[in-house]
């Protein structure tokens, strides 16, 4: 298990400054990407499977719809959890392997690449630092940055990996002004913007730390945004969370909501009515509801955003509330529980 210098017992804590910094870091991934030719890093393939694990897996499962909305129907792109990869998922010859990793050293994701590799697939890896395991594994590296992220509670490291994969993306689209109409060099700017929700969202943290479990609800590609918003929450402070498409969300877990329950719930400027109707409902039993976005009416509003862009701005009010609700239940977020003799116990093996 990383240990993490200079611990902190009080705020703002690590993660803090990894959220505050991470306009300072797209700059630098996107300097560092300035000269990409996703084209030559890639090849030609006829099918692509990007993968990773936890954060990492969440940025490859967005990759994947960026690489496969700029390649349009000239190669197939899925995203594939590096667990999977190697136990049982059959690596087509044809195939290239990207893997996704802030450290570089996750060990089931270069197990993965390795396993890929001796089956014949070209691997590829995006990778947070340089000099990394990661690069002895894969045949070629994009190095998406140079700064470690100080928190178990990675935050830097996943807007990082969505701004390499948007440039990645925009090197292979046949129209880049089609997929990125304000342009990616827009993502620093627009997440500076996001960052001056921090006030709102401490407020909601107060309201979210009062109830017993929250849930987060996110359409298109926030979706994913909301995975890794309840991913967040739960390393950050162990609070009960979920995430769920928008619609997905009545078929089961509607049933369970009460006013034990705090919902937050993305809009962006596409969602229709219906998320409103959806919304409506559960307030009818009683949970409390909040709306993260760009939509008018919006309780915490966002900056608006490119679609294929939002997700990495939808985020960042999330990533506060992580941290936010982390300090409202006395918790350390930069820690992942990894103080608690238990469950260092039960983890230290399993990321060995």
């Amino acid at each position: 298990m990383v240990r993490f210098a200079n611990p902190r017992s009080r705020h703002p804590f690590h993660m803090h400054d990894m959220i505050r910094g991470q306009p300072g870091f797209a700059e630098e991934t996107l300097a560092r990407l300035r000269d990409l030719d996703g084209r030559a890093f890639l090849g030609a393939p006829r099918r692509i499977l990007v993968t990773g694990c936890g954060t990492s897996f969440h940025a490859a499962l967005l990759g994947a719809r960026l690489l496969q909305e700029a390649l349009g129907t000239r190669t197939i792109v899925h995203a594939v959890h590096a667990y999977d990869l190697l136990h049982g998922t059959d690596v087509p010859r044809d195939a290239v392997v990207l893997g996704v990793s802030h450290s570089g050293a996750t060990s089931t994701t270069n197990q993965a690449l390795g396993l890929a590799r001796r089956s014949g697939a070209d691997t590829r890896a995006l990778c947070g630092l340089p000099g990394s395991p990661m690069g002895e594994v894969a045949e070629e590296v994009l190095v998406t940055g140079s700064v470690h992220d100080h928190s178990w509670a990675n935050t830097m490291s996943y807007t990082t990996q969505l701004t390499a994969f948007a440039r990645l993306a925009e090197t292979l689209a046949q129209e880049p002004r089609e997929l990125f109409p304000g342009g990616v060099e827009a993502v620093p700017r627009l997440i500076r913007r996001a960052l001056g929700t921090e006030p709102a969202i401490r407020r909601l943290a107060k309201r979210v730390a009062a109830r017993d479990r929250v849930t987060f609800l996110g359409g298109g590609l926030d979706e994913v945004t909301a995975l890794e918003a309840a991913l967040k929450i739960r390393e950050t402070c162990s609070f009960p969370a979920s995430g769920y498409h928008v619609e997905q969300f009545l078929h089961g877990p509607f049933l369970s909501l009460d006013r034990r329950e705090a919902l937050v719930a993305l809009r962006s400027r596409q969602d229709d009515d219906r998320e409103t109707e959806i919304l409506r409902g559960v307030a009818r039993t009683g949970a409390s509801v909040t709306v993260v976005g760009e939509a008018r009416g919006a309780h915490i509003r966002l900056p608006p955003a490119d679609r294929l862009l939002r997700p990495i701005v939808s985020v960042i009010p999330l990533q506060y509330l992580a941290y936010y609700v982390a300090l409202e239940r006395k918790k350390d977020p930069d820690v992942m529980r990894s103080e608690d003799p238990r469950y260092r116990r039960g983890l230290e093996p399993l990321f060995a």
